[in-house]
């Protein structure tokens, strides 16, 4: 099974995006192009963040690649070990809010969640959640 944001993961998310004809009609009608970027701390190799973006636009449809884009709407910042465990706890059941805060102009979400709702829904990909790193010792910071 397929590592959560892994480069296959990332490779058959942006395949599934760029196939699909509900993809791209749920794009066609925004304004313009809107950038999603995600940042997670402390992440699972080396400490350095995570990054991640999704691209919506209304001629190409959604794009998601790894990096920071040029331009950005709405970032969501959290610490990959918290919203690890919040993934986890999730697919065993429990109702938890993955602890993300959003920063950047919050009016675009509501502009973009129709198309979202599709991007995910078409996008999603079953995967393993890699285990959260082990909190490092607060002498070793």
């Amino acid at each position: 099974m397929l590592t959560f944001l892994s480069a296959e993961h990332i490779a058959i998310v942006r395949r599934r995006l760029d196939a699909s004809l509900s993809v791209a009609l749920a794009c066609r009608d925004l304004d313009r192009a809107y950038t999603l970027s995600f940042i997670l701390s402390d992440g699972p190799d080396d400490g350095d963040d995570v990054r991640w973006q999704l691209i919506i636009d209304p001629q190409l449809g959604a794009r998601i690649d790894v990096g920071d884009p040029p331009h950005v709407d709405v970032t969501f910042v959290g610490a990959w070990r918290e919203v690890l465990d919040a993934l986890h706890a999730r697919r065993h059941g429990e109702d938890v809010t993955v602890p993300v805060r959003p920063e950047g102009d919050l009016n675009t979400l509501e502009r973009i969640a129709p198309a979202c709702a599709t991007i995910q829904q078409i996008g999603w990909v079953e995967t393993t959640l890699p285990a959260p790193r082990p909190a490092r010792l607060e002498e070793n910071r």
